[in-house]
């Protein structure tokens, strides 16, 4: 019986391993975010925490969840020496327990290149032997 090359070779296993397909790296974060969004006739306010970011979207930890699909006015703390993004008219996409994630508007070139700094500096790689990220990075 013939032998392949992956089976021959330990670390083809790695190389083969199934991409991440996310369209952008996500970054373990855990800073503070704050979220406004309408209930009724009123806007709420709530503080939250960040837990991952990355340029298209985040979920935040929160003790007061938005409803699926609201659009939140989300002001995040990167800890980056500037004062908070805010950024507005991001869509609550899905919700779990007491997390959600939202998807940004379109972000400005200044808002990009800030968010991807950001991101660079928390990105890890991952533990798994069977795991490797696709890593998009438009600069």
């Amino acid at each position: 019986m013939k032998s392949s090359v992956l089976s021959s070779n330990p670390n083809a296993r790695n190389a083969h391993a199934p991409l991440d397909r996310r369209d952008a790296e996500r970054a373990p974060i855990h800073y503070r975010a704050t979220y406004t969004g309408g209930e009724g006739a009123r806007l709420v306010t709530t503080v939250g925490s960040l837990r991952d970011l990355s340029k298209t979207g985040c979920k935040i930890l929160g003790t007061r969840l938005p409803a699926m699909g609201s659009i939140l006015t989300i002001t995040l703390d990167l800890e980056d020496g500037q004062s908070p993004l805010m950024l507005t008219n991001a869509t609550v996409s899905w919700i779990t327990g007491s997390i959600f994630a939202v998807k940004f508007p379109k972000l400005s070139d200044d808002e990009r290149k800030r968010v991807q700094a950001v991101i660079l500096k928390h990105v890890t790689f991952s533990p798994s032997m069977d795991h490797r990220t696709a890593f998009h990075i438009a600069l």
